[in-house]
C-alpha cells in the first residue's frame, strides 16, 4: 500500500457557493464604498465633500461597520444551521 491519496477523490469544500458568492459580494461592496463612494483620496485634495454629500460620515460608517459585518454574520450563522441540519 502507498501512502498517496486516491486521485479520483475531489476534495469537498467547507463553505457552499453560495455562501463565497456572498463573500465575494460583500468585499466589493467594502471596496466600493471605500475607495468609490467615500474616496479618501479625493477627500484629501478636495475639503468640499462632507458639506455638499447628502450623507454625513457616521451613516457610512455605520453601514460600513455594523451592517455589513451583520448581514455576513447572519449568512454564515444561515450556512452553519443548514449544514448542522443537512448531517
Amino acid at each position: 500500500m502507498t501512502e498517496e491519496p486516491p486521485k479520483d477523490r475531489i476534495p469537498r469544500l467547507l463553505a457552499s457557493r453560495q455562501l463565497m458568492f456572498f463573500t465575494a459580494v460583500i468585499l466589493a461592496l467594502w471596496v466600493f464604498v471605500t475607495f468609490f463612494f467615500r474616496n479618501p483620496y479625493q477627500q484629501a485634495v478636495e475639503f468640499g465633500y462632507y458639506d455638499s454629500h447628502p450623507y454625513d460620515e457616521g451613516t457610512i460608517w455605520t453601514y460600513v461597520l455594523i451592517v455589513v459585518p451583520m448581514i455576513g454574520l447572519g449568512a454564515a450563522l444561515l450556512w452553519w444551521q443548514r449544514r448542522s441540519a443537512g448531517k
